[in-house]
């Protein structure tokens, strides 16, 4: 009995490696993209969403066979770093963009309420050297219209309002240098419609110069303080 063997298989070839990949080397430019765009303002909000995408790229190239994984590591490892900087910092940039914000708008009503009209019962900056001058208007009206004398630097004017609620008051300041072409100064004021009693005053220093009332609808009255009743009350 003749035995006979089988012949020995011949050796398989050892499997050749790959020296590129491909899908690494993406993950590793998304990566540096993604990292640089995380620290810049507004660009990093869409930094984050690169990131993501480089940190599957180099899942997948880590997982690939026989490849080299040396730039698909690196890929995500950069793309987990600028994941976590893109939210940190976008965090951080939009409370300091609220922050910068806020200051302007705060800064904003600040320079409004500064360039707001000065207190009706306070004289305008700058008219000083004189007699500080009341004026008022009260009464059981709901509002009137007032007209008033309005001293400036070298002169006597007017001003009105309409529609205003009483009481109602303002003031100014006599130059002891300037006389009134009429001789005084003048406050008046129209009720609304509505029926009831209207008073006008015009006082130095607490001491009433002049005082008149008027009732009834539209009632009116006209206040006029002489400029040496003024000075007068002012000297006492």
């Amino acid at each position: 009995m003749t035995f006979r063997y089988a012949p020995e298989p011949e050796p398989t070839a050892p499997r050749e490696r790959k020296t590129s990949n491909g899908v690494g080397l993406a993950a590793l430019i998304v990566g540096v993209v993604s990292l640089v765009g995380s620290v810049i303002p507004i660009l990093n909000y869409v930094s984050g969403f690169l990131a993501v995408v480089g940190i599957v790229l180099g899942i997948i190239g880590l997982i690939l066979r026989d490849r080299p994984r040396g730039m698909a590591l690196g890929g995500l490892v950069l793309s987990a770093i600028a994941l976590i900087l893109s939210i940190v910092l976008a965090i951080v940039y939009t409370v300091g963009i609220a922050t910068v914000i806020g200051d302007a708008v705060e800064d904003s009503r600040e320079q409004a309420r500064t360039a707001e009209p000065a207190d009706p019962a306070t004289p305008a900056p700058g008219a000083t050297g004189g007699i500080t001058v009341d004026y008022e208007l009260t009464g059981t009206v709901p509002s009137a219209l007032a007209t008033w004398s309005s001293v400036s630097t070298d002169d006597i004017g007017y001003e009105s309002a309409t529609a205003q609620g009483l009481p109602f008051t303002r003031g100014t300041v006599l130059p002891d240098d300037v006389t009134p072409r009429d001789g005084g100064l003048t406050l008046s004021g129209m009720a609304d419609a509505a029926d009831g009693d209207l008073t006008c005053r015009i006082s130095v220093r607490g001491v009433v110069v002049e005082e008149r009332t008027a009732t009834g609808p539209q009632a009116s009255v006209v206040c006029l303080a002489d400029v040496d009743e003024i000075r007068a009350a002012a000297a006492g």
